[in-house]
């Protein structure tokens, strides 16, 4: 029987064998039964010896030295890796809030430059005309019951006011900057001149006088409709959509804004709808009223229409009624 080294043994245990030698183990292995039996002891032997080795208390010692310094190192580590990673959290959030704060004051900035502070005053309808003066030195009468919107100042490239009611302009002229009044039914376009607009949201006509100058009529998709010359009047339908021109005595129409209405050979009718106008009113003159017939003479705008027709009856041959939906029927006495 060939005796089987020890070493080549514990070579085979540790898994060191080569293919050579483990095929001599195995061979010394089937050779008889002692062989298996010696294998059996020399394994026992081996496995006793590295458990001697592996319990003396200066291995264990040596062993939890080493395992706790490895566990140092590695918390270590561990602890320098995630502070290299909370600084850089830490810069990259700080970066993003810098980026964030920068972006939120260039937004307030250039909205605030595109979107000025916008402003509005309103007239009761008891109130007098109120005149108010724009950024661009545009002047701005505003009759009982309206209203105008306009920004605290206006932008480099054009000037936009948004209006109700009846209300007269006289325009700063600025040819690289257009002038836009826009109503609830069409938009004024002008570049200096002086007008009157009389657009209530709930009336179904609303109407332009143009007193001096020229203004372009644009329609609520702001397409060209028209354009007015002084002495001019567009008057706007807004059931169906349909306009007309027509001459009219603009400055008397238009002389509300001032407070009187000078009547130099008007008509009765055309005094009549110098009335509607100023107090957003229905007036119908019944038969015996000659319509056609020119008077000549100044009315100073009182109040409200009761004390209007109060002194136009005080004046003149007639008798009139105030209706509760604000109709004024006129007729002779």
């Amino acid at each position: 029987m060939i005796d089987l080294d020890e070493k080549l043994v514990e070579r085979y245990i540790s898994g060191e064998c080569t293919e050579a030698e483990m095929q001599q183990i195995v061979d010394w292995f089937k050779e008889s039964e002692n062989n298996r039996k010696e294998w059996l002891k020399l394994r026992l032997v081996t496995a006793k010896r590295n458990f001697v080795q592996f319990s003396d208390p200066e291995h264990i010692a040596r062993s939890y030295r080493e395992i706790k310094n490895e566990r140092a190192d590695r918390e270590h580590l561990e602890k320098t890796i995630t502070r290299k990673i909370t600084m850089r959290f830490l810069w990259y959030a700080a970066s993003v809030l810098l980026l964030i704060g920068l972006s939120s004051i260039s937004y307030r900035y250039f909205t605030m430059k595109a979107n000025p502070k916008m402003l509005a005053v309103a007239v009761n309808v008891n109130e007098p005309v109120k005149k108010i003066c724009l950024d661009d030195s545009t002047c701005v009468w505003i009759s009982a019951g309206s209203k105008i919107e306009y920004p605290e100042k206006f932008g480099k490239k054009e000037r936009r006011v948004t209006v109700e009611g009846k209300i007269y302009f006289e325009v700063t002229p600025d040819p690289n900057r257009p002038f836009f009044v826009k109503t609830d039914a069409f938009t004024v376009k002008v570049t200096g001149t002086a007008f009157d607009v009389n657009a209530y949201r709930f009336k179904q006509l609303s109407d332009v006088t143009l007193v001096e100058g020229e203004v372009e009529i644009l329609n609520d998709k702001l397409i060209p409709l028209c354009s007015l010359n002084a002495g001019q009047q567009f008057e706007f339908d807004k059931l169906t959509n349909r306009f007309d021109l027509r001459v009219v005595d603009a400055g008397i129409l238009a002389s509300w804004h001032d407070g009187t209405l000078e009547f130099d050979g008007l008509t009765f009718a055309e005094i009549a709808k110098a009335l509607e106008r100023q107090y957003n009113v229905k007036i119908v003159l019944e038969d015996g009223i000659a319509q056609d017939k020119k008077l000549v003479g100044s009315l100073s705008f009182e109040k409200d229409i009761h004390e209007m027709m109060r002194a136009i009856a005080s004046v003149l041959p007639i008798k009139y009624d105030i209706t509760v939906d604000i109709i004024v029927k006129i007729s002779s006495k």
